[in-house]
């Protein structure tokens, strides 16, 4: 089964369990999930658009094209 999840976030959430301190990853682009590896920091997206990433690659999404799509 697959999934759309949409991620919005831009850094990752700071915890402390047992006096070390993690970084928990909230953009969903870290090659270690759920553990942050600062990847955000090397991607550029436009605010108001939306991106899907397919093997690490961005591709823009065309919400006109997909809400037509969808209609048919």
């Amino acid at each position: 089964m697959a999934r759309i999840v949409i991620l919005e976030e831009k850094s990752p959430l700071k915890i402390e369990i047992n006096g070390i301190v993690r970084s928990i990853c909230r953009c969903g682009l870290s090659k270690n999930f759920p553990i942050c590896d600062a990847t955000h920091k090397t991607i550029v997206e436009e605010d108001g658009k939306i991106y899907k990433y397919v093997n690490g690659e961005k591709k823009e999404i065309d919400l006109n094209r997909l809400f037509q799509e969808e209609l048919k």
